[in-house]
Parts: structure tokens; C-alpha cells; sequence
């Protein structure tokens, strides 16, 4: 219908620069008209990418992730590559059906925003397939990573609660279900010894990351014969469940006690009362992520680069402050 060749037709449709203004509309009218639509599996035979990248998370409920993947989004659009996201509930044999698509030229690369695999998989994985962890890493996995210190900013957020004259401190964490939890537990550990507080393991939870495992935590505290003075819970989510709790009680947070949350989702800046949260760059752990990806993509054997990104606390009501800090 063009009157042109295949060879022309396939260059337009691959946007090249070779092919004469004049001509490639009129291969687009025909293309319309036809309303032809290129099969994209042979192309992939042919060229060897799909142009997609699927990303595995634990679960789509915590909204923290959401924000990593519109980061990874932000980088992968631009550059032509479709995000595919699927949910694994942390099941290890999920992911393994998923690396297996990889393996399969199905997609051409995989974020990970939590695995359950040990590192000796993912390192034998990611010797041969590109894959990057993104925000929960694998301890001593070789393959690319992006995330922040998360014992620092355990540690940085129970000494903002005992510099501002909380010295029962208590820690709504979630066992050793993430690496990242137990980092923030060694934080909190290591504050407390810098500070001369001795450790209470019975002010330690060990819930989940969870608003119900917040609930569970705070009600777990309230059943203590002293209630402590301030609570590091390792999420918003959870830092917001046991405030519902502790309302329903008549203890005031951010008066009778206090609270810091952990990833300064949305939700922790509209809560009442707002949540005072060590704050983590989500959009910039997506974008890391895709840019650490596409390196892969280019070249395999490139770097197995571990970035480590900076956190911040964000002073919201939920905390009370000492006269110093006001």
C-alpha cells in the first residue's frame, strides 16, 4: 500500500533517522489504515530484547514500593522499556518461576524490591541474567544494589527520641523477616549502648511491618506495668497502627508518648497526628535501580555497584520534643 519496500517499512517502524521525512508518513497512513500492529515476539527472536523489566515485590499493599516503582518508571520509559510488575509474598519459589522467564529471554531484566533467595542464588543468577536488588538487600549477594544504611538510620532515629529526653525507649520491629529490620535493630541496640540505656528485651516487638502489626505491638506494650516513654517503630504503616491503638486507650502520642515511623510514606504526613518518620528517597531508589539495570543491560560484566543513598529525619507532631528542640 506504500509502494515501498520491507526493508523501509522497518526502518520507520523502527525510527530511523535514514528514511525520508516524505516517505515515513506516508508509511504511517498505511500503517493506519491497515490498522497494522508489528508482532513483537518476532521481533524479539530477531533482536534479542523485549524491551520489558519485570519487578518483583513482596506484596502491593505497603505503599513505600509504589513510589520505588514510579522511580523505576521515570528511567525506563524514557529509554524505551515497558515495567512489568509482579507480586511474589516473599515465596521463594515464585521468584525462581519468575527468574526462569528471565533465563528464557521472556524479559530482559529483573529489580527486585525484597528477595527470599540466598545470596549464592542470586549471585549465580546474576552472573548470567542482569538483575538488581533495589531497597532490601541480600547480605554479601554479588550483583548490583541500591538502598540506604539502615543501622545508621536505626540508630539516628532512636537518638533523636533520647536527645529529646525519651529514655524508655521501646522498638515496634519486625523480627528478622527483612534484613532491613534487623539493621534497624542493630541501630537501636547500639544507640542505647552510646547512650548508657540499658537494653529491656521486654520492650521489643516483633510483629511485622504491618498497620495490624502495629496494633499488635502497641498492644503488646500496653499490657507492660510501665508504658516506655517513646517507640522507634520500623515503619509508618506500623508506627500509625499502634497510634490507633494507643488512642483507642487514651494515651496521647505525641504528648503521653512518642512515636518515629520508618520510609515517610504519604499517609505519615495526613495522619493526626502526623508522623515524625525517618524519611527514605523511594523515587531515587527506583531510578538508581533502572540505571544500575540498564548498565547491566549493556554490559553483563559491568560493575556490581552498591550505592548507598542518604536518609533524613522528618520533625512531624507525633514526637515531643525536648524545650532544646523546639
Amino acid at each position: 500500500m506504500a509502494g515501498v519496500s520491507v526493508a523501509t517499512v522497518s526502518r520507520v517502524l523502527n525510527n530511523s533517522d535514514s528514511v525520508k521525512p516524505q516517505t515515513t508518513q506516508i508509511v504511517k497512513d498505511a500503517i493506519q489504515r491497515l490498522d497494522y500492529h508489528p508482532n513483537f515476539l518476532g521481533r524479539t527472536l530477531r533482536r534479542l530484547e523485549t524491551m520489558k523489566i519485570l519487578v518483583l515485590a513482596p506484596t502491593i499493599s505497603n505503599q513505600f514500593y509504589s513510589r520505588i516503582i514510579k522511580g523505576i518508571q521515570s528511567v525506563a520509559e524514557p529509554a524505551g522499556y515497558h515495567i512489568m510488575l509482579a507480586v511474589t509474598n516473599a515465596n521463594r519459589e515464585i521468584e525462581l518461576e519468575y527468574i526462569q522467564m528471565l533465563q528464557r529471554k521472556l524479559v530482559d531484566g529483573i529489580i527486585f524490591l525484597h528477595s527470599s533467595l540466598s545470596a549464592e542464588e542470586l549471585s549465580e543468577f546474576s552472573a548470567s541474567s542482569p538483575m538488581v536488588l533495589a531497597s532490601e538487600i541480600v547480605q554479601g549477594a554479588d550483583l548490583p544494589m541500591v538502598t540506604i544504611d539502615n543501622q545508621k538510620a536505626g540508630y539516628e532515629a532512636t537518638c533523636f527520641l533520647i536527645n529529646n529526653g525519651h529514655r524508655r525507649v521501646a522498638l515496634a520491629s519486625a523480627g528478622d523477616l527483612y534484613y532491613s529490620s534487623t539493621l534497624r535493630r542493630y541501630g537501636y541496640q547500639k544507640a542505647l549502648l552510646d547512650c548508657g540505656i540499658p537494653y529491656d528485651p521486654n520492650l521489643i516487638t516483633s510483629e511485622g511491618f504491618s498497620f495490624n502489626a502495629g496494633r499488635r505491638s502497641a498492644e503488646q506494650l500496653l499490657r507492660l506495668s510501665k508504658l516506655p516513654d517513646a517507640v522507634f517503630a520500623v515503619a509508618d504503616a506500623v508506627a500509625i497502627g499502634m497510634t490507633s491503638v494507643f488512642h483507642q486507650n487514651g494515651i496521647e502520642v505525641g504528648k503521653d508518648i512518642s512515636i518515629i515511623g520508618f520510609d515517610n510514606n504519604q499517609i505519615s504526613e495526613y495522619y493526626i497526628p502526623s508522623i515524625t518518620t525517618v524519611s527514605q528517597p523511594q523515587l531515587d531508589i527506583g531510578q538508581k535501580a533502572m540505571e544500575l539495570l540498564m548498565n547491566k543491560l549493556e554490559d553483563l560484566s559491568c560493575e556490581n555497584r552498591h550505592i548507598v543513598l542518604p536518609h533524613r529525619i522528618e520533625i512531624r507532631a507525633s514526637v515531643k520534643l525536648s524545650k532544646s528542640e523546639v
